[in-house]
């Protein structure tokens, strides 16, 4: 630990320069900077439980990070390395800073005509609103946007004061996706506690849509990105300095306030990266088509539910979209959503089958593989295709190819089983995995009846029939409802394997 004295600049004229570079953890009372030049290095942390006055220079490398719990005087500089020229979700650590053109040109951003490759987002309508020729604008504290740099990775700079505000920072949220980000030269955890301080998705449970945070990861799927969904389940993750990332809200709520509180800042131990959080059951389905790949996750964990439990399942980002890639449904109560992340209880597994989904273009090949961590010995991975009555066997050697006939948009086709048997032909005789809900007001979905003829009914609570439909199996199913009043209603299914009733909920909109 350094003290005070130890750690204090002084100037004898304004053209005197020193330089203090600081690459380890500093903790003390105060900080005083006279004058001259102080960086503290990537990966390396300062908490002052006083104060930090500032009268030189004070920069912080990507990766490193200070705590003021006292007051702050003077500008920081904090540099954020953008390590490739896509798109990033970023946030200003610091406050007062302001974006225009000289901010493009000084940072070496990239532009598109009068569009500056520096955009904010506009939740009502899910466009980008991009900084135009001659604009000025201020980065808000908590506030995201998304930021492209130019011919070359590199760093992106933020010049401001420190927050140290008791009152911490609140967001207010709109409905739909909200673009939001850490407001400190601090970490953040975001889904585990630190000191004893309760991570971001605790304390903003009332007003998230689910329990979930979404990151742009611009890195993966050969370098187009993808949304990566992070709850309660997921590995520790600390959210770096100047990171923005995605948030769900709707006026259901009864907070419209995103808050991060001042005692939530953290250095992370292990800088940029995630932490390896607790041993759990898992299984990761992969797809890729040999350009692209993509993943969703399945978490068996105790006493989770085959139903929605929030803050361990994650719907997709884009949620009934329809760019490449693989998902789940969840294996109770399904009401037609695509997780990103379902977990299941750690128990029963040879009775829970899950419908995955696929979006992929007619004519690609795609291969889907497994990998299983700590499931129970003797429990094997099948992946069903009802389109071509088969079971594969994912494990370390084995994957399942095939070439698309045609488009594929949704589930109906593949589900995995868990078992400890042997999986063939002669079990699709028993296997009744369907999915029924309403998609909309005056729309009966159903999942799973690939091919061959069936026959649906429909009953009100008190028996009297509503609908009755037959129909050829086209994996993804929907029927036209009549005019119904909201309710309860029993749907039977008849098909050439067996016959299913499920109950319904019909809510007027």
């Amino acid at each position: 630990m350094l003290t005070q004295t130890q750690i204090k600049i002084k100037m004898k004229t304004k053209l005197s320069i020193i330089l203090l570079i600081i690459s380890f953890t500093v903790t003390a009372q105060n900080f005083n900077i006279a004058g001259g030049i102080v960086t503290i290095k990537g990966n390396s942390f300062m908490t002052l439980e006083g104060d930090f006055n500032n009268q030189g220079t004070v920069a912080l490398n990507s990766g490193s990070s200070i705590i003021v719990k006292g007051l702050s005087t003077g500008d920081v500089t904090y540099n954020r390395s953008l390590e490739t020229t896509n798109w990033h979700l970023v946030s200003s650590p610091v406050q007062g800073q302001q974006y225009d053109n000289n901010y493009v040109a000084t940072n070496e951003l990239d532009s598109n005509g009068s569009n500056k490759a520096i955009s904010s987002y506009v939740s009502s309508d899910n466009s980008w609103d991009y900084l135009q020729e001659n604009e000025t604008k201020t980065f808000d504290l908590g506030i995201g946007l998304s930021m492209k740099k130019g011919s070359a990775a590199g760093d992106i700079s933020f010049t401001g004061t420190i927050n140290v505000s008791d009152a911490g920072v609140a967001v207010a949220l709109s409905d739909g996706n909200n673009l939001i980000g850490n407001p400190y030269p601090s970490y953040i955890p975001a889904n585990v506690s630190s000191d004893g301080v309760h991570n971001i998705l605790d304390v903003n449970e009332d007003s998230l849509l689910e329990k979930t945070l979404y990151f742009w990861d611009q890195s993966v799927n050969a370098g187009a990105g993808e949304y990566i969904e992070i709850n309660q389940t997921s590995n520790a993750m600390f959210i770096s300095p100047a990171q923005g990332f995605f948030v769900k809200h709707d006026n259901t709520k009864s907070s419209n306030t995103f808050t991060f509180n001042e005692a939530m800042q953290s250095h992370s131990n292990s800088g940029d990266t995630f932490l390896k959080g607790a041993t759990r059951t898992e299984v990761n389905l992969t797809i890729t088509d040999g350009v692209s790949s993509n993943s969703t996750d399945i978490y068996y964990i105790e006493q989770t539910t085959p139903g929605f439990d929030n803050g361990y399942d994650s719907t997709l980002f884009y949620n009934g979209g329809t760019d490449f890639g693989i998902y789940t449904h969840l294996v109770a109560d399904s009401v037609g959503d695509d997780y990103g992340i379902q977990s299941l209880p750690n128990n029963n597994y040879e009775n829970m089958i899950v419908p995955v989904g696929v979006n992929a273009v007619s004519n690609s090949e795609i291969v889907i593989s497994a990998t299983a961590v700590n499931l129970p010995s003797g429990i094997n991975i099948y992946l069903e295709d009802k389109n071509n009555n088969s079971f594969t066997l994912l494990d370390n050697t084995s994957t399942y190819t095939t070439t698309l006939s045609k488009d594929l948009n949704g589930i109906g086709r593949f589900y995995v089983h868990t078992t400890s048997g042997v999986l063939s032909t002669d079990d699709l005789i028993s296997n009744n995995n369907f999915s029924i809900y309403t998609s909309s007001i005056d729309n009966l979905r159903i999942l799973g009846v690939h091919t061959g003829a069936a026959n649906v009914c429909m009953y009100d609570i008190l028996g009297k029939e509503v609908l009755r439909y037959s129909f050829e199996g086209n994996s993804v199913n929907d029927i036209a409802l009549p005019n119904l009043k909201k309710g309860v209603y029993i749907v039977q299914l008849s098909t050439e394997t067996g016959i299913i009733n499920k109950k319904i909920s019909l809510q007027k909109q």
